[in-house]
């Protein structure tokens, strides 16, 4: 859930960064956006195991 939060989040700010014209919050979106991606999933408690096989 915390992934998806960030996520969110992250792509918020971009968009409001976006419509005020504000770099530096976009930078951040963009952050905060892969720092999502990076996270294991929380509801796959085996990560990339399924993969191997």
């Amino acid at each position: 859930m915390v992934k998806l939060k960030d996520k969110v989040t992250g792509k918020l700010k971009q968009v409001v960064a976006e419509v005020v014209g504000d770099g530096k919050l976009q930078q951040e979106g963009k952050k905060q956006e892969e720092k999502a991606k990076e996270k294991p999933n929380e509801l796959n408690p085996l990560g990339d195991l399924n993969q191997l096989t």
